[in-house]
């Protein structure tokens, strides 16, 4: 039997165990000291305590992290090309979601002539022409485009007749830029028979990794920027009942680029030679079909025609 000195020091034991347990709610009830313990007094949530603080605070250190690498990640992948991408706002998208330019950004940076200075007149134009491509390509409403002075607007190709802003955006670029005077049974592409969708899926298919674009060189700065530019991509897809080459297929060209106070393209001069480009996706053989008669018993083959893109 404990004597009445050692009463003080078992009660104060008593009360440091039932204070000590913050998880336990029913061990700080007052009517634990009629419950009859199986190994004679409350039990003693210590260790086990410690442990299940230590793997907590683990692993809510490790979700931080976590959170935090995919806060970096986000931001690496944002295009460093195209800086309207990361400001979409309520943007209408062609596609119902902003277009993805990983593959024609790592074509890109695996075929550059040039590697402008961050900052330089060379790289803002350089983006300036990407962001407008883009815009043209992805976005279905004007009024989302950043890139354009939309009430001003014309593009002009090889010296034609200008298109405006709502011309060209019906058309699409590819549509917009292979426009030719040409009389038709001279043409190798006729952008009257194409529509916005068509054309672009020719090239997409034409070419997988997208088509990439450079400038060589700027001549002057703003408001009337003269520049030379490259166009390139790689023959790796049908085109037209042609058979891919796997060749680089591309086209140089020069520009003038007209810009208001805010930047933003008023017109646009394209001059360029487009058999560069065909030359090299009429490269590929024509693709047969097979067509086979009802009866089975014959076959007759045909090519596709290779004159629309």
């Amino acid at each position: 039997m404990a004597s009445s000195a050692d009463a003080p020091l078992e009660s104060g034991l008593s009360s440091l165990r039932l204070a000590a347990d913050k998880y336990r709610s029913i061990l700080n009830d007052e009517k634990t000291g009629n419950i009859r313990w199986r190994y004679g007094g409350p039990p003693i949530f210590d260790i086990v305590n410690k442990l299940f603080e230590e793997e907590r605070t683990h692993r809510q250190l490790s979700l931080t992290l976590s959170t935090s690498k995919a806060n970096m990640a986000t931001r690496e992948e944002k295009d460093k090309y195209r800086s309207v991408l990361n400001d979409v706002g309520e943007v209408q998208w062609r596609y119902g979601h902003p277009p993805a330019f990983a593959l024609v950004n790592q074509l890109f940076e695996e075929g550059q002539t040039k590697v402008w200075p961050e900052g330089s007149l060379e790289e803002t134009v350089q983006n300036a022409i990407k962001s407008w491509e883009m815009e043209f390509s992805h976005k279905i409403r004007l009024q989302d485009f950043k890139t354009i002075n939309p009430d001003k607007f014309k593009l002009f190709v090889n010296g034609r007749e200008g298109l405006s802003a709502e011309e060209t955006l019906r058309l699409g670029s590819y549509n917009a830029l292979l426009k030719t005077s040409l009389p038709g049974e001279f043409q190798y592409y006729k952008p009257e028979e194409e529509s916005f969708e068509s054309s672009h899926d020719a090239f997409r298919s034409a070419l997988p990794r997208g088509f990439a674009f450079e400038i060589l060189s700027v001549y002057s700065g703003p408001p009337n920027i003269a520049f030379k530019f490259r166009h390139w991509g790689y023959f790796e897809g049908d085109f037209k009942g042609h058979a891919p080459t796997g060749e680089m297929v591309q086209f140089l060209g020069l520009g003038v680029l007209k810009v208001d106070e805010l930047l933003r393209a008023e017109e646009i001069e394209i001059y360029y030679d487009p058999g560069e480009l065909f030359g090299g996706l009429l490269k590929g053989p024509p693709i047969l079909e097979t067509k086979t008669t009802d009866t089975g018993d014959n076959t007759a083959e045909k090519h596709s025609c290779p004159f629309t893109h």
